[in-house]
């Protein structure tokens, strides 16, 4: 046999005797991802990593997916029939309350403006000189009576002309955004014409709804908060709850109020809204503490002050970006951050402290 077929036996025996050796020498060290120590052969208690936690207070916020929607939308529309002369205002525009939009031409109004005050002024007169005639028993009650209904019905007819005549000018009921205009000059209108619509953008009104679960832990006046599909965040306060539920969702319409007096924010933008709850005490762990019961309940397993295992359940009241916010530990828990996957309830354990761990208090 060659020397260089024997080196090659050689090599290949030594290289199988080194892959057994691997496969049933010395166990692998503990690393963090099994145990921090599992027990000694004399039954020493378990080693494991605990933490302290203390509880902290913590708003429980409910949040729904909203959209901003003006406080007041108005159609505005015509009160008597003419044609459209002069339109003061562009779509778009911001408009004060009482501010001029459209006005109809007078046409013969003015007219017969004249003759109603000319008839107004007739009728005062016949009806002074009857008043004068009966008094002295020349004239009878009953023709005294007529004149002084023809005097007002004068005055009725000579108020309705003025009234029509005043109608012509339509003005802002309301300040707010003029979204439409739907009139052009020359254009003939009828009376309960629409001619465009109105909306109050100050304050605006951030609109969500609730589940019938959370609808009896919200109250008027309350504080809360939304954050714009821009990024934006809006301070507000709850100014309607709904009482009627939606059939199909059985969801509650809310409306959180927010200033806006610059009008910047403008109607139909999706937003969600915060709405505190309740203010409860809380701890903020790391989701990798979490552990299954038999049963399936979800706890944590804490050492109490005779290092004994206690398991705690508890439950997840909000998920932040690296941690949870949990409720039902005690307000101070030496809580097992590694190992507890390897300990039981009642078990006594040798719990080794994190020094400056720091999971407990929120980022």
């Amino acid at each position: 046999m060659r020397t260089s077929h024997i080196m090659a036996v050689v090599l290949a025996v030594g290289a199988v005797g080194w892959v057994v050796s691997g496969q049933f020498g010395d166990e692998p060290p503990v690393t963090d991802n099994t145990v921090a120590a599992a027990e000694t052969e004399d039954n020493a208690p378990a080693k494991v990593r605990v933490a302290p936690s203390t509880s902290q207070p913590y708003t429980v916020t409910l949040t729904v997916t909203g959209r901003t929607a003006a406080s007041r939308e108005l159609a505005l529309r015509t009160e008597t029939a003419g044609r459209i002369d002069t339109i003061a205002v562009t779509e778009g525009d911001y408009v004060d309350q009482g501010a001029l939009l459209v006005q109809l031409a007078g046409d013969d109004r003015s007219q017969r403006l004249t003759r109603a005050q000319a008839l107004v002024e007739q009728r005062q007169i016949q009806a002074d000189a009857s008043a004068e005639l009966a008094e002295s028993g020349w004239r009878a009650e009953t023709s005294d009576a007529e004149a002084r209904a023809d005097l007002q019905s004068a005055r009725a007819d000579l108020a309705a002309i003025q009234l029509d005549i005043a109608r012509t000018k339509i003005s802002a009921p309301i300040p707010g955004a003029l979204e439409s205009l739907d009139v052009e000059i020359g254009d003939v209108v009828d009376v309960n014409t629409q001619i465009g619509t109105l909306y109050d953008l100050d304050p605006i009104l951030v609109v969500g709804a609730v589940s019938e679960r959370e609808v009896g832990a919200l109250r008027l006046g309350e504080p809360g908060s939304a954050r714009l599909i821009t990024g934006a965040t809006l301070e507000g306060s709850l100014r309607f709850i709904g009482k009627i539920a939606e059939p199909e969702t059985r969801t509650f319409r809310i409306e959180l109020e927010v200033a806006n007096p610059d009008h910047t924010i403008p109607a139909g933008l999706t937003a969600d809204v915060s709405l505190p709850l309740a203010t409860i005490t809380a701890h903020f762990v790391s989701p990798a503490v979490l552990s299954l019961a038999d049963d399936g309940t979800l706890g944590i397993k804490i050492v109490d002050d005779e290092n004994i295992v206690r398991f705690v359940p508890v439950t997840v009241v909000a998920d932040a970006a690296d941690g949870l916010w949990v409720a039902g530990l005690p307000d101070s828990a030496t809580i097992i951050t590694v190992g507890h996957d390897y300990v039981a309830q009642g078990q006594t354990v040798d719990p080794v402290l994190v020094e400056g761990s720091a999971f407990s208090q929120k980022p």
